[in-house]
């Protein structure tokens, strides 16, 4: 698993956990549906501002989402979904 889908797996199972849809977090966060998605599917490489957004929107510190993330890289973990 590469950064990218990393962290776009990570911002997914956060999103869930929330109980958010992807519209519901793209609003939050200021951004485009189709810009989470591709986020999401790790097809996008989001900017330091996305990455402070969607930590913003799902109420988290960007460092933590970040952190998970990485942990995600180092550990092989996916959430497989």
């Amino acid at each position: 698993m590469n950064c990218t889908q990393a962290f776009g797996d990570t911002v997914r199972v956060e999103r869930r956990q929330r109980g958010l849809t992807q519209g519901d977090l793209a609003l939050r966060a200021g951004l485009h549906l189709n810009q989470v998605s591709r986020i999401e599917r790790g097809e996008a490489v989001p900017s330091l501002l996305t990455i402070f957004a969607l930590a913003d929107a799902l109420e988290m510190g960007s460092d933590q989402l970040i952190a998970t993330a990485m942990q995600k890289i180092t550990t092989g973990r996916h959430s497989g979904q």
